[in-house]
């Protein structure tokens, strides 16, 4: 018997990589007492005015992220450190696009030179023994998926580029395993959105990443992985183990039921059936090894 997967990055196995490996060829350094450095330097160059006490929060080799300790009455903040100009440029594009339309975590300023953002600090987790939760969670990740739908139009032309129209008239991704799968992928989108959708996807969804706002807002953090060219589709198909390591285990047909309902409201036209075949055609594009039963 399959083990059902406990973690999203179980639930993706033998997925495309997206970037190869040693992709990245300055990394960031990992060691605390060189990062504590530039972020004190970061903060004075490019983001004068804010002061207080930096600490580590994570490091890897793509970004650092720090907490800004400020006193009352003003807010902590967040500050983010790249080290690949593009990924930079790919968060700060996906927070343009979903900063009024979505649910997310605040982006409060950018400096593309240290490739810096600050971002709102939330350190309050959600509450996952709520019973609701699994609906809030579809919620969320189907208003990131639909964010383009509700851009007013100026954003909405400079967007142009990155919409199902334009993924269509254009080669699928290098990291794409099938082509033709990719097309019939599109295709159902396009049947489900129409052509203007931003076909957004690719979320770092863990149970820690929904946070509480002082207000009870519940709000994703860190959208660094997301792109314009993944669709949602990945983040359906690792919902159902984010929501298992929260407590919460459902069946693959309730997990596509609360999206296929998130969606709806969205403005989404799938239906149970056209949502199966485009995860099946989403795996064979990809070279994802199971869909975990959400296409039964």
């Amino acid at each position: 018997m399959t083990t059902a997967p406990a973690t999203a990055a179980q639930a993706l196995t033998g997925l495309a990589r997206i970037r190869p490996s040693g992709w990245l060829a300055t990394p960031m350094p990992t060691d605390p007492a060189d990062l504590l450095v530039r972020a004190r330097r970061v903060l004075a160059a490019d983001h004068p005015g804010v002061g207080g006490r930096a600490s580590v929060v994570s490091a890897r080799y793509t970004a650092a992220v720090f907490t800004v300790h400020r006193p009352p009455p003003e807010s902590s903040l967040v500050l983010k450190l790249h080290a690949d100009p593009a990924a930079y440029a790919g968060e700060t594009l996906a927070y343009a696009l979903l900063a009024d339309t979505s649910p997310v975590a605040r982006l409060y300023a950018e400096a593309d030179q240290s490739l810096s953002l600050l971002l709102e600090y939330l350190p309050e987790p959600a509450d996952w023994t709520e019973a609701a939760m699994p609906a809030v969670l579809a919620e969320r990740v189907a208003a990131v998926h639909t964010a383009s739908l509700r851009l007013p139009g100026e954003a909405a032309e400079a967007m142009a580029g990155f919409t199902l129209a334009a993924l269509q008239a254009a080669p699928a991704p290098a990291w794409i395993t099938d082509p033709s799968a990719y097309g019939e992928v599109l295709a159902a989108h396009l049947d489900a959105y129409g052509p203007d959708l931003v076909p957004l996807g690719h979320l770092d969804l863990k149970p820690e990443h929904l946070r509480r706002r002082p207000d009870g807002e519940l709000v994703l953090l860190d959208v660094e992985s997301v792109r314009p060219d993944v669709t949602g589709l990945i983040d359906l198909v690792t919902q159902p183990a984010v929501l298992r390591q929260a407590g919460h285990e459902l069946s693959p047909d309730r997990v596509l039921g609360l999206y296929l309902d998130a969606t709806a409201a969205g403005g989404a036209r799938w239906t149970a059936g056209s949502l199966k075949t485009a995860l099946r055609a989403y795996a064979a594009a990809t070279g994802l090894e199971s869909l975990h039963g959400l296409d039964r």
